[in-house]
């Protein structure tokens, strides 16, 4: 990935192919990040796009590669379209048309087992009682010129359900979001939350759009939680889903696991206007509500108290014609009345 000078983050879209070893890449700019490889024959058509000369129009166009320029008899050029290096298409294979062969192998099998699919993708099984460690060995061989890379990993299988969703959330396509609810407290927070590697979320909030599994925080057996959009103790609407150990009478504690969804079809509703409540089923004072992300909190109005103001009399003021009158002021001590 190329990068601006003195800045290592500063990677984004652009890149370059080497033409040589350039081994001080390594540790130029905190190390340059390498994604890909030309393959087969791919380089032949590198080296020609190398081969163009460069021209220096000036400023951003210092050295600007272009295919040979035919200049006027003034000495100008006049630099077309077809002047310019461009790649005219290119193409995502496939998942069955990558050109490498993938293998998998576990160190046991009794453990895990481990398999290539159709597509390329690796599956992993083990069993609901297995417990321990496995490394999972995998090869890829190039069918353009027969290279092998070869990695591995390791697969924690058991232990407790906080380490088994810490090794779920390194999985880059985790389709659900786990959150760990602490024993409880009478007091607000009633609850906390914690994300699988023990630290508390900040401001979190619900996104309609996700999948949750909701578990006690070192498997917390006081003040059983439970979920729902309908208030203490009552069954949720359709607009959710929620499935798993405990109910809205009983809630979770140990290791049950309750997960939760918004449904398709009602996500732009719920995301409006919606209200999640969480609560301990055993104490009705321990309810509070979930943020939903994007909801647009609407402050509450502050009461209007009525002020009313006893009319105030004037002492009678003698005019210049030696008569007298008297002025009320209204409650609104707006117009005065005469």
């Amino acid at each position: 990935m190329a990068k601006q000078a003195g800045d290592p983050d500063s990677a984004t879209s652009q890149w370059f192919v080497n033409l040589e070893d350039n081994f001080s890449l390594d540790t130029s700019n905190e190390g340059f990040s390498v994604f890909g490889q030309v393959l087969g024959e791919g380089m032949n058509v590198v080296d020609q796009l190398a081969s163009a000369e460069f021209y220096n129009f000036g400023g951003p166009f210092a050295q600007l590669p272009l295919w040979e320029l035919d200049q006027n008899d003034d000495g100008s050029v006049a630099i077309s379209p077809k002047d310019f290096l461009i790649v005219a298409s290119a193409e995502k294979l496939k998942s069955k048309q990558q050109p490498f062969i993938l293998s998998v192998k576990s160190s046991d099998d009794s453990l895990v087992e481990a398999r290539v699919t159709k597509k390329q993708q690796i599956k992993l099984k083990t069993s609901d009682t297995a417990s321990g460690t496995a490394q999972i060995s995998v090869e890829a061989r190039s069918t353009v010129d027969g290279s092998i890379d070869v990695d591995s990993f390791d697969v924690l299988i058991g232990g407790s359900l906080q380490a088994r969703a810490t090794e779920r959330s390194l999985h880059k396509r985790r389709k659900s979001v786990d959150v760990f609810v602490d024993a409880g407290s009478l007091d607000e927070p009633f609850y906390r939350f914690f994300d699988s590697d023990g630290d508390e979320f900040e401001d979190f909030k619900i996104n309609v759009k996700k999948k949750y599994r909701f578990q006690r925080l070192d498997q917390a057996e006081s003040h059983p939680f439970f979920i729902g959009d309908s208030g203490y103790n009552s069954s949720s609407t359709s607009a959710v889903k929620i499935k798993g150990d405990g109910g809205f009478s009983d809630g979770i504690t140990g290791s049950d696991i309750l997960k939760f969804q918004v449904r398709k079809s009602d996500r732009k509703t719920f995301k409006k206007e919606g209200e999640l409540s969480f609560f301990c089923t055993s104490h009705a004072s321990m309810i509070d509500t979930f943020s939903i992300k994007g909801q647009k909190v609407v402050p509450a109005l502050e009461p209007v108290e009525e002020m009313v103001a006893e009319p105030v009399i004037n002492e009678p003021v003698v005019g210049y014609q030696g008569g007298y009158y008297r002025m009320t002021v209204d409650a609104m001590d707006q117009f005065p009345l005469i």
